[in-house]
């Protein structure tokens, strides 16, 4: 342990009655051996020390993780043979701060020469023979998640953390398969079985349940040798569906404490998933520490110094809990994987979240499928910048080759004779026909690096930014033109395009106030290209792929059916990105895709309509 050297403030000369070095020599010497961990040049000037003087001197330090000390000494007094010095040990803890203790150096001279006379109340006045210094860590309230408004993200509700302690368990098949009838997931258990033969006496948690779930298993769970319980005080998300953007917290793991360090320790619990995990440090604040003497048995007999802990920030988010619960009550119910993403068109700033997925995955930020015919927003404005508008001709035949690669119609039916039409049908042959006629590989990058796909988001949460790679020949132009092929986006970056389509502006997504991308300045799109697209997405609603599903007034949108995968018929992945302008005060971009849903109006439109309509009758 490298530690710094002493610092002293020197009260008045003390003289010496002989010809060898003064008191106040001894103890300057003394302190600057004590700050430098050298216990051996302590032990030299002090008259009869104990055997076990070395490892007492050494346990302070250790016990308190001390990882620099200093010592300021004060006007030391003589009195014939003995003499006294105050004394205040600066002791740096690791991760927490400096602590101040004041403790006293007695001296006596013997045969001429001066001595330092030791005891453990040397190193703390509260120590006895047989006690040690202790070290409790302590945490203040940590700080809150918060919405639009203030509005809180997380509470408090009574939880138990059902885990194993190695040294505890008889047999370790019996514990597992206890654990996972008690429903605790495979690798959780393998994890926390593997954390408990490492450390015995370690609590390796498994999983974490409400009060009234543990209630039900304590009868055949709590019996099995080795499993233990913490009850705590969970942090919750304020509504489910927001587990994946606030995430959770509990015990801290081996692995975790390796991470983070001092001052977390064995007892800690820390932030695991989503924001709580991410601004852990933000949130868990500074900790402070009690130092206390305790006897030979751990009982504490006297208080030695404190640490007032530091409160946590708070974590503001742009999250509105009445957006975020119509986008979860609209997808309650759906036995399909979806997600859901709605954003402030005017700002970027993300208003809800939802990933109705399994798995603990946020399907809504960090997936990345197929968009289908939902990229033909950005094929279109690709066309635009070319010089085509909503009545340019295109012809919608069933079924194109290019290099040899058949392609197909999936969505509407109804007759094409123009661009206007051929979007709201969401005609493939047609989007690949003007396409490959008008458009290069290099469109389709620049297109992509105008609406900000391909740039990873930096909102505070992980997210897939998209991919747009360069078609490199004619059929992968084609499959491109269509969302097929390589490319590849989240609902997040959708969303975002429908919110630059809605504003004329590109932004990048907001989510946690301060996070890098709160700095993006926004880039404007064409006039052209707003203006046609709205026309554009209007007549989707209206007569094409998205009427008739109910999808309230002011709604524009762009459908898209996405296939992949192998088997017959390939599945399909369901889309629908838009924007409405009059169901709140506040333009909602939105973009929501259904795995294997079919396609995209029929599948995702009443359930955005249902969306849409639960925040007009809420007035958001």
């Amino acid at each position: 342990m490298a530690l710094a050297g002493p610092a002293f403030t020197v009260g008045a000369l003390v003289a010496a009655c002989s010809g060898g070095p003064s008191p106040q020599n001894i103890a300057q010497n003394y302190l600057a051996d004590w700050a430098r961990h050298d216990w051996s040049g302590m032990r030299a000037v002090v008259v009869s020390p104990p055997a076990d003087f070395s490892s007492v001197n050494s346990a302070a330090f250790s016990n308190l993780a001390v990882t620099r000390a200093s010592f300021v000494a004060g006007q030391l007094t003589q009195s014939g043979n003995t003499a006294r010095e105050p004394v205040t040990e600066h002791l740096k803890l690791a991760g927490i701060g400096t602590v101040a203790i004041r403790s006293e150096l007695k001296l006596t001279r013997i045969d001429q020469s001066w001595w330092v006379r030791w005891s453990p109340a040397t190193i703390a006045p509260q120590l006895g023979p047989g006690d040690q210094l202790s070290l409790q860590v302590t945490w203040p309230n940590r700080a809150q998640i918060l919405g639009a408004g203030g509005a809180p993200l997380t509470m408090q509700a009574p939880m138990v953390v059902i885990g194993v302690e190695g040294q505890r368990i008889q047999s370790p098949a019996v514990v597992q398969s206890a654990l996972l009838a008690a429903g605790a997931p495979q690798q959780a258990v393998t994890t926390a079985l593997a954390g408990a033969k490492a450390h015995p006496t370690w609590f390796e948690p498994v999983f974490t349940v409400p009060m009234a779930r543990y209630q039900q298993l304590e009868p055949t769970i709590y019996p099995v040798p080795g499993t233990v319980f913490q009850t705590i005080g969970q942090r919750e998300p304020t509504m489910p569906g927001l587990g994946l953007v606030v995430g959770s917290v509990g015990p801290i793991t081996a692995q975790e404490l390796q991470a983070l360090g001092p001052p977390y320790n064995a007892g800690s619990t820390v932030g695991q998933t989503g924001l709580e995990n991410v601004y852990e440090k933000q949130l868990a604040g500074h900790a402070g520490a009690t130092i206390t003497a305790v006897d030979a048995s751990g009982v504490p007999v006297g208080t030695v110094a404190t640490l007032r802990p530091k409160a946590g920030t708070p974590v503001q988010t742009s999250i509105d809990p009445q957006v975020q619960q119509a986008a979860q009550q609209a997808l309650a119910g759906v036995q399909k994987n979806t997600a859901l993403v709605a954003v402030n068109a005017a700002t970027g700033q993300l208003l809800a979240v939802a990933s109705n997925t399994s798995g603990g995955f946020d399907a809504a930020l960090a997936g990345s499928y197929p968009p289908g015919s939902s990229f033909k927003v950005l094929t279109t404005t690709a066309l635009i910048n070319s010089g085509l508008t909503p009545s340019s001709p295109a012809s919608c035949p069933p079924q194109l080759t290019v290099d040899g690669e058949v392609f197909h119609n999936a969505e509407g039916t109804g007759p094409i004779g123009d661009l206007l039409h051929a979007f709201a049908e969401s005609c493939n042959t047609a989007f690949i026909g003007l396409a490959t006629a008008h458009l290069s590989a290099a469109d389709f990058t620049r297109t992509a690096a105008l609406y900000r796909l391909g740039i990873t988001p930096h909102l505070g949460l992980a997210a897939f930014g998209g991919s747009v790679p360069a078609p490199t020949n004619e059929a992968e132009l084609a499959a491109t033109a269509i969302g097929q092929g390589q490319v590849l986006v989240s609902p997040l970056d959708m969303a975002m395009v429908a919110a630059a389509v809605d504003s004329g502006q590109v932004r990048a997504p907001r989510l946690v106030a301060g996070a890098p991308d709160d700095k993006v300045a926004p880039t404007p799109l064409p006039a052209a290209v707003v203006s046609d697209l709205h026309t554009l997405m209007a007549q989707v609603v209206a007569t094409g792929t998205a009427s008739g599903t109910g999808l309230p007034p002011g709604t524009y949108a762009k459908t898209g059916t996405a296939q992949y995968g192998s088997g017959d018929p390939l599945p399909q992945d369901a889309w629908l990105v838009g924007f409405n302008n009059e169901v709140t005060s506040t333009d909602i971009a939105f973009a929501m895709v259904t795995v294997d849903g079919g396609e995209g109006g029929p599948t995702d439109g009443p359930i955005v309509a249902k969306f849409l309509d639960l925040l007009h009758q809420g007035g958001g």
